[in-house]
């Protein structure tokens, strides 16, 4: 183990708050993403590695040879970092939700928005693209989606979005190799009622090459570990390195549980057998309600490592 510091019962648009076959998409294909350059910034190390800073929630910064991917922007900070429906409470799921705000509890990460390459979403709920993320993107950022929330994030005037369904590819050039991305279905809910409700979102598998380094992630957005979703992510092979979506949300609330708490992590490692565990999406905001000790504790003996970093921390995948 690495532990480092540093009939819909509801319309969805009321509920988030909010006014396969394989194909292979090359960057070449997109007209804004196919210029968008391996990042001047980029470290001046030689070596190319796989490198992760997490910012809190389900924000990331994915960097490799020179192209950086950030992921669910939510950037709110304080006691109402975040407004947005409570999926914590019971109510009258005909009616929908109370709007509650959910407060971060530390500060928001310093980094440089400047050296994103392009932005993944694997869904547009409130706490996976914020008010505040909406404010200080440019609407001409990169963007890969699934088609419904390139609707919702276009009626916010984002206008460079590409839409990446279940199944197909799209390729990033980088300054010595490349950066293959497939999106995976992502199941928000085991319950296929409260599934409509809350949408289809994607996870994302992505294999970073650049001469003799080859490492692969799976980011599995907000699903769980059902059958069809897991076999067609063994379907890729070996993973290096699962970052899987925590913190038991709507354990307590008319929903049911719509993120995955410590028993399903294991599960899905168990099945999936990657090498290393990086776990997000949890201790953030009040939203999270299962403590990330829990799945420290229910990993205690598995053969996969488990790396727990600090918010604005980094690690490296070599």
């Amino acid at each position: 183990m690495l532990i480092l510091e540093i009939g819909e019962m509801m319309n969805r648009r009321k509920f988030l708050g909010l006014s396969g076959t394989t194909a292979l998409v090359s960057a070449v294909g997109l007209p804004v993403l196919a210029h968008a350059k391996a990042q001047s910034k980029a470290s001046d190390e030689t070596e190319v590695v796989l490198q992760i800073q997490w910012l809190g929630g389900a924000t990331m910064l994915i960097s490799f040879d020179g192209v950086t991917f950030l992921t669910d922007p939510a950037f709110g900070v304080g006691e109402q970092a975040i407004v947005m429906p409570n999926p914590n409470e019971m109510f009258d799921l005909a009616k929908g939700p109370n709007l509650k705000p959910q407060p971060r509890f530390g500060v928001l990460p310093a980094f440089d928005l400047g050296t994103v390459t392009a932005t993944l979403i694997s869904h547009s709920h409130p706490d996976h693209f914020d008010a505040a993320a909406e404010a200080q993107i440019a609407s001409d950022m990169p963007m890969i989606a699934t088609n419904r929330d390139k609707q919702e994030l276009a009626s916010k005037g984002f206008s460079n979005i590409s839409v990446l369904p279940w199944g197909e590819q799209m390729v990033f050039p980088t300054k010595s190799g490349q950066i293959t991305i497939t999106a995976v279905e992502a199941k928000h809910s085991e319950n296929p009622e409260i599934l409509k409700v809350l949408g289809p979102g994607n996870g994302y598998f992505m294999e970073f090459e650049a001469g003799d380094y080859r490492k692969t992630l799976y980011w599995t957005g907000d699903t769980f570990p059902v059958n069809d979703v897991m076999a067609s992510v063994q379907a890729f092979g070996e993973i290096d390195v699962l970052i899987p979506h925590a913190g038991g949300v709507g354990s307590t609330g008319a929903l049911g549980k719509i993120s995955m708490d410590a028993e399903d992590v294991v599960k899905m490692v168990d099945r999936l057998k990657p090498k290393s565990i990086l776990p997000i999406h949890h201790s953030t905001f009040g939203l999270f309600l299962e403590p990330i000790w829990k799945l420290v504790q229910a990993m205690d003996g598995h053969a996969s490592d488990l790396d727990l970093i600090a918010e604005g921390s980094h690690i490296l995948y070599k």
